[in-house]
């Protein structure tokens, strides 16, 4: 017989899975909100690699950051200058600028912080059955919180994956100034 212990950890452990893959999700939808908050009423279209303007005009790639991993667009400043609802939009007089990230999420910092909080909480819901193994528990006991760690494990698996395959870019001298860091 399994003891209501034994039961406990384990939903517990599944509820903490649960709250990782909501924080990650939460997290997402905060960064597609900003992304879409500064892109306006401006439409991108993956076919032609360019955004459109809500006054029918396309604005272009000029620029691509390497260090941001972000595609900066441009729309022609003749057009711009010359619109109706400039006002509205922009101020410069170079044209209105998008940029959009060529990554998918999570690519900046603060979006792999984010993840690796959701990761962290993942690895507790796995790390909680096994420690409860530990204690005074029966061969029964102990498979199913074992079985549980693994099934846990494996299901936190898409949230770990990406964090493996990108590398982080932190500045490696904090004191340098912005523009010098990392240059030893």
């Amino acid at each position: 017989m399994v003891s209501t212990a034994v039961w406990f950890s384990v939903a517990y452990g599944t509820f903490l899975l649960l709250v990782a893959f909501a924080l990650d999700l939460a997290a997402r939808r905060a960064c597609g909100r900003t992304a879409n908050r500064r892109s306006g009423a401006f439409a991108y279209h993956a076919d032609h690699d360019a955004w459109l303007c809500p006054q029918d005009q396309w604005l272009w790639p000029y620029a691509f950051d390497p260090h941001n991993r972000v595609m900066r667009y441009r729309a022609r400043p003749a057009v711009c200058n010359s619109c109706p609802v400039k006002e509205t939009c922009t101020t410069s007089d170079t044209g209105r600028e998008v940029s959009r990230s060529v990554d998918p999420w999570p690519a900046s910092e603060a979006e792999r912080f984010h993840r690796g909080i959701a990761c962290t909480v993942a690895l507790l819901g796995v790390l909680w059955p096994l420690a409860v193994a530990l204690g005074d528990r029966t061969v029964t006991e102990r498979a199913v919180l074992a079985g549980t760690a693994a099934l846990l494990a494996a299901g936190s698996r898409p949230l770990w994956s990406h964090l493996r395959r990108t590398t982080v870019d932190f500045p490696l001298d904090f004191s340098a100034e912005p523009g010098e860091r990392g240059r030893g």
